[in-house]
């Protein structure tokens, strides 16, 4: 976004002064409002992964037990995770493209009677699959309350309805890069009460990802250590900006080039990986005799455009595009028509205008 450019180019005021302190609170408030949470919010200088690891490193420890749902593979980086940080930590596995249902996560819960944090994606990016947060969540509290669930909602933030408080979701975990459209180097994330008093009982041992020495700090401006100030400055425009629009515009917006994306893949002959489709990307296998890693790389040959490839057991097989952050609806009309001209030039039998036609029907209803 040209106002998010903007204000990375500009000169770098102290992260000590009350000017950035000022800036700092705003951001904070507008993100809490985009969280849809009253509660502590912190901002980190790290990836999105670090805002997991801060996550599994202040509320477990040895002695505690967590369940991952690994439906891809950023379910498995918090088994990975937690393993890293010495916590015990059992999985629920899912085949690639399958969302975890409640009753699975009932019966494995069940199986465990003593799990401290249930770990888990919104929106398993590497499959494009969407697990119901708000169902998981009543499950929670209705049936487990002593679990904490802790969200790795890095891709849905901003893509997908998230209610943080009114779901029970104790943790969510968030990232600059994504629905925000600004560069790596930031992550968010949200604490509830049950969360900050988990906090509070078993204090850190983290030095610099200490969450409730950020809570209580960020709650007043300040941060523990240098903050990313340019990135900060920049992420008060992003969130002015998704505010502006409204989030459930933007939210809908994104869900609508779900919808038609997934429309015009599946007119050219792909075939969706997941039986769960998210918003914020559409993961695909390509039509039979067409191989993913040469389509992918004959559409950034041919026309410059960057799709995804697959990961763990998904590499090589599938493509991946993207419909969240500085996306429009021709965007996807965009990459809809370089793919059937690179099908049709790598020989599958096309009618060109197919797969943009089929979009078209999802973005235009009335359209015959």
């Amino acid at each position: 976004m040209p106002q998010v450019q903007e204000a990375l180019a500009r000169p770098i005021i102290h992260h000590r002064t009350p000017e950035f302190q000022d800036l700092f609170l705003q951001a904070r408030s507008n993100l809490q409002e985009i969280f849809r949470t009253r509660h502590d919010l912190v901002i980190l200088a790290t990836s999105g992964t670090g805002g997991m690891e801060a996550a599994v490193a202040n509320l477990l420890g040895p002695q505690s037990h967590a369940l991952a749902v690994v439906v891809g593979k950023f379910g498995e980086r918090w088994h990975d995770i937690c393993q890293a940080c010495n916590v015990p930590c059992s999985a629920l596995c899912k085949e690639y493209g399958q969302a975890a249902s409640v009753q699975e996560i009932r019966q494995e819960l069940q199986r465990h009677p003593r799990v401290d944090a249930l770990l888990l994606q919104g929106c398993e990016t590497s499959t494009a699959t969407s697990n119901d947060l708000q169902a998981i969540g009543r499950l929670i509290r209705q049936e487990f309350p002593q679990t904490l669930l802790v969200v790795d909602g890095i891709t849905s933030i901003g893509c997908e309805p998230v209610d943080t408080d009114g779901w029970g979701l104790d943790v969510v975990v968030s990232g600059s890069q994504k629905a925000f459209a600004l560069p790596p180097g930031l992550s968010f994330v949200s604490i509830s009460p049950r969360a900050m008093q988990r906090l509070q009982e078993a204090p850190s041992s983290r030095y610099y990802l200490n969450l409730a020495l950020e809570a209580r700090l960020q709650a007043k401006g300040k941060t523990a250590y240098t903050a990313s100030v340019s990135l900060v400055l920049a992420l008060l425009e992003a969130t002015r900006s998704i505010l502006g629009q409204g989030l459930d515009n933007v939210i809908a917006e994104t869900a609508l080039m779900a919808r038609a994306a997934r429309a015009g893949l599946r007119a050219m002959g792909f075939t969706l990986l997941s039986s769960a489709p998210a918003n914020a990307c559409t993961a695909v296998y390509p039509p039979k005799g067409i191989d993913a890693a040469q389509l992918a790389a004959r559409l950034q040959e041919r026309f410059g455009l960057k799709v995804a490839g697959g990961q763990g057991e998904m590499k090589g097989r599938i493509i991946r595009i993207a419909h969240l952050g500085y996306f429009d609806l021709l965007d996807v009309f965009s990459v809809l028509s370089a793919l059937e001209m690179v099908l049709i030039e790598l020989g599958r039998p096309l009618q060109p205008g197919s797969g943009v036609s089929a979009a078209m029907q999802q973005a235009c209803p009335q359209t015959v």
